[in-house]
This record gives C-alpha cells, structure tokens and sequence, in this order.
C-alpha cells in the first residue's frame, strides 16, 4: 500500500485469494484466518505515519448506528451508550491512522 497526500490517491496490491462470505471452515482453519485477517488490518492501520485527528468524534451517527443495534440492545443499553459518548467528547482526540473501512465478514 502507498498513499499520496498530494495527489490524494491510494494505491493497493491486490491480495490473492477468494471470499470469505458464507465459507465455512474447520475451527482450526479459521482461527488461522482471522489471525491473518487481523495482520492485514493492523499493516494497514501502520501503513502511514500518525497524524492529529481533525474534528470532533462523529457523534451524529450514533443515533443511525443504535437505531440499527435496537433489536440487540437491552432496556438502557441506548441511555448508557449516549451517556458514555457524551463523556467521551470531553477526552484529547486520538491520532488519525489509515483504516481498513467497515471490516466484517458477513452482509
């Protein structure tokens, strides 16, 4: 991976394999996986140099991200999260680092 913040591109190496989507696996052999998935993640994460964030955390998407976790939320569970976001606005920000997006294996 390279990256040019004058140009404001990204350049990827292709990764050989196949999806993972709906593959099932023995639990050794996936256990391996997600080790490798777990490199992958944390090369990108270290593929540039930290750099202050810009901003403040996205607090409006919250409210979209409970509305989609409702069904999995226990009476309170919303409160406590908006409650503990809230707090966490008061905090230094983080660094900012290459990320790999929204990583998950199911759709």
């Amino acid at each position: 991976m390279a990256t040019d913040e004058r140009l404001r591109a990204v350049v990827l190496t292709a990764v050989g394999g196949r999806s993972l989507h709906g593959a099932t696996y023995a639990p050794e052999q996936q256990q391996r996986i997600f080790h490798r998935i777990g490199q992958l993640a944390a090369a990108i994460h270290t593929s540039a140099a930290p750099r202050p964030a810009a901003g403040a955390l996205p607090l409006g998407k919250l409210g979209r991200h409970l509305d989609g976790a409702r069904a999995h939320l226990a009476p309170g569970d919303a409160d406590f999260i908006r409650a503990t976001a809230e707090k966490a606005t008061g905090l230094p920000a983080l660094e900012a680092v290459p990320t790999h997006g929204d990583l998950q294996l199911l759709h």
